[in-house]
């Protein structure tokens, strides 16, 4: 059996008339008998009786359009929720971000709302790796985050580069400084994040090259983290630059010797199907990019 026979079935139960039902199903009234008796003879039984110019379902009918309607409104959901989904004016968008690019996200996410006011956004942040094991296991369309060699499946798309700085509290004895190197921060208990985060083997490899071994007091996840640590002076903070940490007074300094930048990447799964929407607002986000710095 096949769909369109399923459907003629149906017509043909409530209309109760093979001309009338052929005539709405757009089809001859030869074409409807001939579906009918094929679904009857695949299914073995009798579903209608003749009952003067009319036909009526048989007991058998009866119980069989009751599974065939259902499976019929269940594909029609299915059809229109698949339409939802391809509707690039519509839908809902799942998006993850590490928190030192939502800000910048944001500001983005807006601007496609006043061009598309009837999409939705899942907006959620985490670490870099939460991320994108969310974003293989389908829990988002993409993420925005740091690059991890670890996920060869991934897409990662450069949106935006931030450079690496030095995040000090008032009274912090590198206060007095506008630049440091990496040697005068040996001396000083720094804060940075754990090694779930993106950013981290950036930091690493910034002080594995100038030959310097930093003293890491605390590893955070996320920058609102680092920032209370800094706020509550358990150290400086070596972390990306970004207005999260403009909630606190704090200095920025540069690091000279810092030749890192650290990217962040639209990320996506390689080969996969994005709906229309999360498509649509893929391609703006890359076309816009110039306007996240």
């Amino acid at each position: 059996m096949n769909y369109n026979q399923l459907v003629y079935f149906s017509t043909l139960a409530h209309i109760e008339h093979y001309t009338k039902a052929a005539e709405i199903l757009g089809i001859s009234q030869p074409s409807l008998s001939h579906a009918i008796s094929n679904l009857e003879n695949e299914l073995g039984i009798y579903l209608f009786e003749k009952q003067g110019r009319n036909v009526r379902l048989t007991r058998y009918g009866k119980i069989y359009l009751s599974y065939v309607d259902s499976a019929l409104d269940e594909l029609e959901k299915g059809n229109k929720q698949m339409n939802r989904f391809s509707d690039i004016e519509s839908g809902t968008i799942r998006i993850g971000c590490i928190s030192s690019a939502a800000p910048s996200v944001s500001v983005i996410i807006s601007k496609y709302m006043e061009e598309h006011s009837a999409v939705n956004f899942i907006f959620e942040q985490s670490t870099t790796q939460k991320l994108l094991e969310g974003l293989a296991n389908e829990t988002y369309d993409m993420v925005f985050c740091h690059k991890m060699n670890d996920y060869d499946t991934v897409e990662f798309i450069p949106i935006i580069e931030r450079n690496i700085v030095l995040k000090v509290y008032k009274g912090h004895p590198l206060e007095v400084y506008d630049s440091v190197t990496l040697k005068q921060l040996a001396d000083y208990p720094l804060i940075t994040y754990n090694r779930q985060a993106g950013a981290r083997p950036y930091i690493d490899k910034m002080f594995i090259k100038s030959g310097i071994k930093p003293y890491f007091c605390c590893q955070v996840g996320e920058d609102l983290a680092a920032a209370s640590l800094v706020n509550e002076k358990a150290g400086a903070a070596v972390v990306i630059d970004h207005s999260i940490f403009n909630i606190y007074d704090f200095k920025t300094i540069n690091i000279k010797d810092a030749d890192i930048t650290v990217p962040m990447n639209l990320a996506v799964m390689q080969n996969s199907f994005l709906a229309g929407a999360a498509n649509e607002f893929k391609k703006f986000m890359i076309a816009n990019k110039q306007s996240l710095y």
